[in-house]
């Protein structure tokens, strides 16, 4: 965008968040990293080499996207881009366009949202369809599926992968909702856990809307 920060329209499903989500410093990522849109809402250190051109602290992103480049893993925002420079030097490292980084995959912070936030997407129509996608998950996971619990039934349903980090399901329970998501540790060497989020949407819960599930991951 002209402003430098993320895509309100990015392959993750993170709509308008996806403009300032980790203040602007976003990317979208390669196909290498994309992992059927698992990458959604990784964070990575990124620095680029070019002596007197890039700093040492380099840039914190988050992927909300996803897009192929010239051969490269990531496709910054112009805002995370210049982030990686020295002072007074963006002008010397924008043009550049495509340069060669170092990056590692690191934990999620998000000042001010301590906790995980379930979001209702503006498709979701009440009590027909409902969409979700999760926001400021912290720590180092990916999010490997989403279920819902239907009470009538007494069990756990999958919920599909629309795409990016956008789960749905046509008539939704009804009355409060509990999710329950499959997570990837990738800093524990890839260990799979489920984390319950109680009652997290509301019994009328609305499009547009993100809920609160006061779970932390860390």
């Amino acid at each position: 965008m002209s402003n430098g920060l993320g895509t309100p329209g990015g392959a993750c499903g993170y709509a308008k968040t996806g403009i300032t989500y980790n203040y602007g410093n976003v990317a979208a990522a390669s196909s290498k990293l994309w992992k059927n849109g698992a990458a959604c809402g990784a964070c990575y250190l990124v620095k680029c080499g070019i002596k007197g051109v890039c700093n040492n602290e380099g840039v914190k992103i988050v992927v909300t996207d996803r897009g192929d480049g010239d051969n490269t893993d990531f496709i910054l925002s112009s805002h995370a881009f210049e982030t990686m420079a020295l002072p007074n030097k963006a002008s010397q490292l924008l043009p550049k366009g495509v340069v060669d980084v170092k990056y590692e995959r690191i934990p999620c912070k998000y000042p001010g949202h301590d906790s995980l936030m379930v979001k209702v997407t503006e498709q979701s129509r009440f009590a027909e369809y409902l969409s979700v996608v999760l926001l400021y998950q912290g720590g180092q996971y990916d999010v490997l599926g989403i279920q819902i619990y239907d009470g009538s039934v007494k069990q756990w349903k999958d919920m599909r992968n629309a795409y990016g980090a956008v789960y749905d399901l046509p008539n939704p329970p009804k009355g409060t909702i509990s999710l329950r998501l499959k997570l990837k540790n990738i800093a524990s060497g890839g260990a799979v856990k489920l984390v319950k989020l109680d009652n997290v949407i509301p019994r009328f819960w609305k499009a547009g809307v993100a809920y609160d599930s006061k779970v932390k991951l860390a």
